[in-house]
């Protein structure tokens, strides 16, 4: 979807000068006129969005894993996550933009994980989600359009419906695909994070940055 921001709109009259055989004549422009003249420049919705981002909300399975849940002899499972989602939040971090993990699973591997990059809010165990979000917003003083959430299924809707920036992977719900402001063309743990992240920060100037503190 494309927003479009008119340059050098005016509600009134504008006056410019033509050359002819009697010299300068400056001539009115109605305003209906001058609408059809003007220049208008494109901008993407997306990063309209990513440029209020204050803070990013993530489901767990199905986002930041592939879903799949591995048993073995001992009790609980373990999960793999994507190493370039872990560099990603840590780069939103270090931008000032922290990251929460709200999960309907309670599972060691998340709180794990969590504690490995320095995630502070960490939510396992938590099948309703909006009252997570509220304490978040009310803890961080944001509005919902300040807030990313990426998820993947049905307990993420409620979260999706209100923020401001609403992601998903390509294998989510159909109905969490509709309720998205950007379906992405990648799975569930391969790198979602990574990719939101990245436009996120390029919406708010700060990719440089990020890039620069490789040496690049």
């Amino acid at each position: 979807m494309k927003n479009c921001i008119p340059i050098g709109s005016s509600s009134h009259q504008a006056f410019h000068s033509t050359g002819n055989s009697r010299g300068n004549v400056t001539e009115v422009i109605p305003c209906q006129r001058l609408a059809s003249l003007m220049v208008e420049i494109p901008v993407d919705d997306l990063d309209l969005r990513a440029a209020k981002i204050r803070l990013l909300c993530t489901d767990i399975d199905g986002v930041l894993t592939t879903g799949a849940l591995h048993y073995g002899l001992e009790a609980g499972h373990s999960k793999a996550f994507n190493v370039r989602d872990g560099a990603a939040t840590k780069w939103l971090q270090r931008a000032g933009i922290p990251v929460a993990f709200i999960s309907g699973l309670d599972a060691a591997a998340t709180r794990h994980r969590a504690q490995d990059l320095g995630v502070e809010d960490c939510f396992a165990g938590h099948l309703n989600k909006l009252p997570v979000l509220d304490q978040l917003c009310a803890k961080y003083g944001l509005a919902y359009d300040q807030v990313a959430h990426l998820g993947d299924d049905l307990p993420d809707l409620p979260l999706l419906s209100r923020v401001g920036l609403a992601c998903c992977p390509s294998d989510a719900a159909p109905e969490v695909k509709e309720a998205c402001h950007w379906v992405t063309e990648v799975p569930g743990g391969l790198g979602l994070l990574r990719l939101v992240a990245e436009r996120i920060l390029k919406a708010q100037g700060r990719w440089a940055d990020t890039v620069g503190k490789y040496g690049a």
